[in-house]
């Protein structure tokens, strides 16, 4: 593990640059379309597809970078769904951890530490082939 992490601690570190990105993106969406709508679920809606984009967008472009040919359209699909799966992991793991733990933090910091993980993983071999 520590031998992965060395190999390719640039593209990781470029893979959480983005994903820190897309999510302060993805609530300044959500905020916004709050304020003037008042409705948390086209906020949510809204602010997640933004922050998705983005992360396909500099993910494709700069994280894995050396994949040039690959169709953005294919690619984006299986990203939708590989973030849909995170979402569904990173859920999953909380509400195991939270009824195990009963500390909501520490619970979600797992979930999401995994969900990154198994985003990172499909992302570089199954979407970009890097």
């Amino acid at each position: 593990m520590r031998g992965f992490i060395n190999k390719h601690k640039i593209q990781i570190s470029k893979f959480l640059i983005v994903g820190v990105f897309s999510s302060i993106l993805n609530f300044l969406v959500f905020k916004l379309i709050y304020i003037f709508t008042a409705n948390i679920n086209l906020s949510s809606i809204f602010g997640y597809c933004t922050g998705l984009i983005n992360s396909f967008i500099f993910s494709s472009k700069w994280v894995f970078s050396n994949n040039r040919y690959i169709r953005l359209d294919k690619a984006f699909i299986m990203f939708a769904l590989i973030y849909a799966l995170g979402g569904i992991e990173m859920t999953i793991t909380i509400n195991v951890l939270y009824k195990l733990s009963a500390n909501h933090i520490i619970a979600w910091l797992f979930g999401a530490c995994l969900a990154a993980i198994s985003n990172f993983l499909f992302s570089k071999y199954l979407i970009f082939k890097d």
